[in-house]
């Protein structure tokens, strides 16, 4: 998608409040798009935890951003590298390349935990908190997932069966609510954030601590840990990342599936097979 500089004319086909002002408007008036302000206090639920109820955009203008929009850098950057830099993740020597075995093209790489969240500063789509003291339901809108993170002192199985999410707990320390996954499907790919072909496959061994603070009504601060005694020569910890509050009241729920291009041509096969078949 293209954005072109929108310019009203006058009779004499000169740009008139261009001329004024010098200044050029941007289609969608995305020059005037700049970070939230914090927006109050921390709202909270009735047991005086934070409430992290709410529909949350992976930058800090409260709503959906693309990468091409010629947007204020601070109102799009979930984290400034320069103040809080993330280090790339450091492997074990000699680990199975099975580890780091590349993607193929044109494969819909779906993400579990970490990933669906990590991936978010280049998908730009919003997640959604529901919060109750016994539970937070996490929805992603890409890729459609749902996690249900238990607060009731729920402790892990001792032999969790692996899933996509894995198996998770949570705690509150101060303000900050820390989720402790394990049982991790080992066939996702950790995703590193910002590079298009990133990331490593996890061991069975593979330990993920969450945590998630919302320091003001607008904003909620998400930062991840990743330890792997078997794929990493150390832990690997996120930089903190800035998640900002929908503004608009209207703003609803969307729904995007990733499928390969070829699936309605191979459908047709199998339709064709069928037929051929009676």
């Amino acid at each position: 998608m293209i954005f072109t500089s929108a310019f009203v004319q006058n009779s004499a086909g000169q740009d008139t409040a261009q001329v004024k002002t010098g200044k050029v408007p941007i289609v969608g008036d995305f020059e005037h798009i700049r970070a939230l302000p914090p927006g109050g206090p921390t709202p909270r639920m009735a047991d005086g935890h934070p409430d992290l109820s709410g529909r949350w955009y992976p930058n800090a203008a409260g709503k959906m951003l693309q990468v091409a929009y010629p947007v204020e850098k601070s109102a799009f950057q979930q984290f400034d590298p320069k103040v809080t830099p993330e280090e790339k993740p450091s492997f074990k020597p000699g680990i199975d390349a099975k580890y780091t075995r590349p993607n193929p093209y044109g494969v819909c790489d779906q993400p579990g935990t970490p990933s669906a969240t990590l991936e978010q500063i280049s998908q730009h789509v919003p997640i959604e908190l529901i919060q109750s003291p016994a539970r937070l339901v996490w929805l992603y809108e890409y890729p459609l997932n749902v996690r249900m993170i238990y607060m009731n002192g729920r402790q892990h199985p001792k032999d969790p069966d692996p899933t996509f999410n894995g198996d998770s707990t949570a705690r509150w320390e101060g303000d900050t609510l820390v989720i402790d996954v394990i049982g991790i499907d080992e066939r996702l790919r950790n995703l590193v954030p910002g590079e298009t072909q990133p990331g490593w496959f996890p061991s069975d061994q593979e330990h993920v601590t969450e945590r998630i603070s919302r320091p003001s009504k607008n904003y909620l601060i998400y930062q991840v840990t990743i330890e792997d005694p078997v794929v990493l020569a150390k832990p690997w910890t996120s930089a903190p990342r800035k998640w900002s509050l929908a503004q608009d009241l209207h703003d609803e729920w969307g729904e995007v599936f990733c499928t390969h291009n070829e699936e309605p041509e191979e459908y047709k096969k199998i339709s064709d097979a069928k037929e051929k078949a009676k």
